[in-house]
């Protein structure tokens, strides 16, 4: 998913270290039967990026002729023409969903303003290498008025919530949020809270893990924190405290009196997968907690694509020489746009523009066999794309007793980072599992 975190980990250029490296990364021998995903470009990241948003095509948030005629726009390797071809784009859809008459069809209405709000999100995507960029705030102001407009003329409409987080590491904040009913009563439902990835924004999961949460009749809400795009744009970096971000959503849920407060669940996606256990370990009123694609050293799995010269650097604490070799390399094309990407949402979300420091803040973000044990005996589903060093650590922390772990196959589709592209497969299986630990709950079959 890229509301997960759009960053795709395995691809990543780092290993284009000498030019003669680099060269080789950046035209490969490209053979789609031995790809995940057939590619939608000869840039790794772009063709992951294209594939995200493509993804969204199932549950009204992108059309993929609308995608693949996006995609003719973008020139491989370029990033300045990332902008343009997706915020022209996204004018161009707006202009139709403001001609269209919501008393008349609300469900064109609804589809076309969706569309809109995805491209204006994905026109801002590669601009946080400049946290000074006006169109990193003014275009997120746009994608959020679309997308409001959009969740108001669902059949039951949903909810922006902001919440406060009075205890924190950083002092008091806000934490946007989307509540979607899964019923048009008060019935007292399931609730599965959903956390979005290292750059993924929020509203992208109405379109992925909440249209399969409501479909079976079960409340969705989506939230983001600090460090993420709509809390990082009102100035507010990652914190590793993150049972603050969570701790508060569970209080609101507690006094909705459509919430069985019984059963709810926390979902993590990607980099949220890292942050959920974090949150889970201080946070005992869940009922289970998913993980999909987490990892649990976020900064460990990216330094393992280093070249040994860069990694060389950083442990020998050779900082003027490390922040050299990251600066000057930042926009040279032969590293790829992957490595540009990892490194410009680093200093983003970190609120950090020097790689030394930057990167040793990132390494803060772990969580380990002790972590699994405080969050003790909660059950766990460990989702796999492409990422298993989680089901391990859970494994070696709490036991195999509450752990239950599914690999989702490349060979049906399901191989590229969280899935993408086969949420299908992964929601059935996480509601059987669901089912399964509350008992034998039986889902509805609503929207």
């Amino acid at each position: 998913m890229k509301s997960f975190s759009r960053i795709a980990l395995p691809i990543i250029g780092f290993a284009a270290w000498s030019a003669a490296q680099a060269s080789s990364a950046i035209s490969p021998t490209y053979a789609p039967q031995n790809s995940t995903i057939f590619q939608l470009s000869a840039d790794p990241e772009f063709a992951f990026l294209f594939e995200a948003t493509l993804s969204l095509a199932e549950n009204e948030g992108s059309n993929t002729g609308e995608v693949l005629r996006v995609a003719t726009k973008v020139i491989s390797g370029n990033i300045s023409s990332y902008y343009p071809a997706y915020y022209n784009f996204a004018e161009k859809i707006h202009a139709i969903a403001e001609g269209i008459d919501p008393a008349v069809d609300p469900a064109g209405a609804r589809e076309a303003y969706f569309h809109a709000s995805t491209y204006y999100r994905d026109s801002v995507y590669l601009l946080v290498n400049n946290a000074s960029d006006p169109r990193l705030y003014s275009v997120w102001d746009q994608q959020l008025a679309d997308f409001a407009k959009a969740i108001s003329f669902l059949p039951v409409p949903g909810e922006r919530v902001i919440l406060k987080a009075p205890n924190s590491s950083i002092g008091p904040f806000d934490i946007p949020t989307y509540y979607y009913k899964g019923s048009d009563c008060d019935d007292r439902l399931p609730t599965v809270i959903v956390g979005t990835g290292y750059d993924g924004p929020q509203e992208e999961l109405y379109h992925l893990p909440c249209a399969n949460i409501l479909k079976r009749s079960i409340n969705c809400l989506t939230y983001e924190g600090p460090g993420q795009p709509t809390p990082r744009r009102a100035g507010h970096a990652f914190i590793t405290d993150w049972n603050s971000v969570v701790t508060p959503i569970v209080d609101y849920l507690h006094t909705r009196k459509d919430v069985d407060t019984t059963r709810i669940v926390l979902l993590g996606d990607s980099f949220g997968g890292l942050l959920a256990p974090l949150a889970a370990a201080k946070e005992h009123r869940l009922s289970a907690m998913f993980l999909l694609d987490g990892l649990p050293n976020f900064r460990q799995a990216v330094a393992a694509q280093f070249p040994p010269q860069l990694t060389g650097l950083y442990n020998d604490s050779k900082v003027d020489e490390f922040n050299q070799a990251i600066l000057q390399n930042l926009n040279n094309p032969e590293f790829g746009t992957g490595f540009f990407y990892i490194w410009a949402y680093t200093f983003w979300g970190l609120k950090n523009p020097e790689p030394y420091s930057a990167w040793k803040r990132l390494g803060d973000f772990v969580w380990n066999e002790t972590t699994a044990a405080e969050i003790g005996n909660l059950p766990v589903y460990v989702a796999k794309g492409r990422v298993r060093r989680q089901h391990d650590s859970f494994r070696a922390g709490a036991g195999e007793e509450n752990l239950t772990y599914h690999e989702f196959l490349t060979s049906l589709g399901a191989g590229e980072h969280t899935s993408i592209g086969a949420e299908a497969q992964i929601y059935a299986s996480f509601f059987a599992w669901l089912s399964e630990i509350w008992g034998g709950y039986k889902f509805g079959n609503s929207r």
